[in-house]
């Protein structure tokens, strides 16, 4: 009887934690990028500045997003190493292909 109260438990919060954004870790992220192209400063705050924009954007619209593509696209960032900007831009690619379908033409 115990475990089911915790199954109802868990199942009540979990719709919380999927209306979260991920956490990832920019500094890790961007260090990484930085190292690969020769550790420079430039890079690395560049990065830093594109990862706190991309996440400033996501804060404001991530509610209203559908879950199939919050899901579909963290699993993309988290892929692609974590990164906010990656997941900004799957979620942007997702949006504008759910709004425009192409027909086939013979």
């Amino acid at each position: 009887m115990k475990l089911i109260y915790a199954v109802m438990a868990l199942l009540a919060v979990a719709p919380a934690w999927a209306s979260d954004i991920p956490r990832y870790d920019p500094p890790r992220y961007c260090k990484s990028v930085s190292d690969f192209g020769g550790g420079g400063a430039m890079i690395y705050n560049g990065c830093i500045q594109m990862e706190q924009e991309a996440y400033d954007s996501l804060k404001r619209i991530w509610n209203g997003l559908p879950s199939k593509t919050k899901h579909y696209c963290d699993e993309v960032a988290r892929f692609g190493d974590r990164s906010y900007a990656i997941l900004k831009g799957c979620i942007d690619m997702e949006s504008d292909a759910a709004s425009s379908t192409p027909g086939f033409r013979f």
